[in-house]
């Protein structure tokens, strides 16, 4: 009687003819099923039965897989894509917040630079002002008094207001000009303008321009300049009387 193996191999299983079937065989054991198979036609048929089985079900189970992978991908690349488009959206929102921001603080800073007066051209337009109003005569003609708590009706002591103007160094900037007189018609000057920054300083200070004294001071976020010649009469009381509230 012919063997199939050798004494020492163990013998074929229905397992082995199904890892065959499979393709999972190793390569020894494999030439000893088909060597096997080889002698019995009809086992041979059921064993290539159950390959062409298996081969079909797992093409059907691996296109499956690829289309679950195929959607998974599309998945993440579509949630991928609707977070790249919400970064963008919000860092355009957030661009276009900045740039609002950066033009509102430009402008405020051009319009609070354009609008500024600095001290040197306040003192500048006091001193003009009354060189100004020391050339002119007194008319005699009182002019109403400005809704300026700093700009009150000095009558009392001994100055009247002939003339209230302004002056505007540029488009947003002015200065307001209050012209007085004393009893001798000596000229007075009292200029103003914002200043919303500058800290107060209610104590008048005072300085020469040659033979022109000038009574400086803060408050109330504008700045005062009282301008008249050192010898004019009323001049360090009406200093006193605007600052001392």
């Amino acid at each position: 009687m012919s063997r199939t193996h050798t004494p020492t191999d163990p013998p074929l299983t229905e397992a082995d003819m199904q890892a065959f079937a499979d393709g999972n065989l190793p390569p020894e054991r494999a030439a000893r099923v088909r060597r096997y198979l080889g002698s019995r036609p009809r086992e041979a048929e059921r064993i290539a039965f159950y390959r062409h089985l298996n081969m079909q079900m797992r093409d059907v189970f691996e296109g499956v897989f690829a289309q679950r992978l195929r959607a998974q991908h599309a998945d993440r690349t579509q949630a991928v894509d609707l977070r790249s488009r919400a970064r963008k959206f919000f860092l355009r929102r957030i661009g276009v917040a900045l740039l609002g921001i950066a033009l509102l603080v430009s402008s405020v800073s051009g319009w609070f630079f354009a609008s500024r007066v600095s001290m040197e051209m306040l003192d500048a337009t006091a001193v003009m002002a009354l060189m100004r109003a020391s050339g002119q005569r007194d008319a005699g003609a009182a002019v109403t008094v400005l809704k300026d708590p700093h700009a009150a009706d000095l009558a009392p002591l001994g100055l009247r207001l002939v003339d209230a103007r302004t002056r505007r160094p540029n488009a947003f900037a002015r200065i307001e000009i209050l012209d007085y007189r004393n009893a001798d018609g000596d000229a007075v000057v009292l200029v103003s303008s914002w200043a919303p920054f500058a800290a107060d300083k209610p104590l008048w200070f005072a300085q020469r321009v040659g033979d022109v004294r000038l009574l400086m001071w803060t408050a109330d976020g504008k700045r005062y300049v009282l301008a008249g010649r050192a010898t004019t009469h009323g001049l360090m009381r009406a200093a006193d009387a605007l600052t001392v509230r």
